[in-house]
Formats: structure tokens, sequence, C-alpha cells
């Protein structure tokens, strides 16, 4: 969260945001709660989730009991909704599966994850090893 924080401040482009956050895109959408969301600067200025629309990274930390949520109905909305980048973060594999709003299937990985936003002059870029590094 950190280096994503300091990425995010860096370039101006947007603010990290954790849970509590109920994100729903309709009157009648179903809430989905993500565990880490980039919003622009612009509507994390509101504080409330309610209006926070567009969300150009959503980080998921897989769970157990969540895993199910995470990886079908959470992902689907979030790629009905079309945000670009849909992290699902297995610690317990050591690998992320990396959604967009085109695929049918993750592009596993286990080594690196890049995210180039619109408005950065450079990808922000995140080694797994320094992820899933044990406090």
């Amino acid at each position: 969260m950190v280096a994503l924080t300091n990425y995010l401040d860096r370039h101006q482009i947007g603010v990290a945001l954790v849970s509590p956050a109920d994100i729903s895109w309709g009157r009648n959408d179903a809430l989905v709660p993500p565990d880490v969301f980039v919003v622009p600067r612009h509507e994390a200025r509101t504080e409330a989730s309610s209006r926070m629309r567009h969300l150009p990274l959503v980080v998921q930390l897989l769970s157990p009991s969540t895993s199910r949520a995470d990886r079908f109905i959470k992902r689907r909305r979030y790629q009905e909704a079309g945000v670009p980048l849909y992290w699902i973060v297995n610690v317990e594999e050591g690998q992320v599966e990396v959604w967009t709003p085109e695929v049918e299937f993750p592009r596993i990985e286990r080594r690196r994850l890049d995210w180039h936003p619109a408005g950065a002059s450079e990808p922000f870029g995140l080694e797994l090893a320094d992820l899933f590094r044990p406090l």
C-alpha cells in the first residue's frame, strides 16, 4: 500500500483507499466492497464511497471465506462497470490474478505487477517478492 500511495502522490493521478467502502454503480446494483482501490482525487474528496464510480484499480486480498465472491460476483461486477484493472492477491499461492474488462480468464502473475494509468509519465511496478515478503 505504501508503494502504491507514494506512486499516486508522485504522479497526482489518484488516491488509494481501503475498505470499509461499498461501491455501487446504480441504485439497484449489488454493493462490492473492495479491499484497496484507487479513485481520482476529485472523487476521493467526496468522502462518500457511494459517489465513487471511477476506479482505475481495485485490489482484493483473497481469503477462503470470500474467494467465491471475489472471483465471481465482484469480478463480474467490476468487469461490467469497466474497471480497467482488478488484482486478486492470493498470498497462500504467492500469485496475483490480473483481470481486465474484456477477458474471460485472468493472467496469473508470479513475479511482478505493472500498471500504467492514464496521465502517469511512468508505470507503477511492484515485485511480488516484495509484496509477499514475511513481516
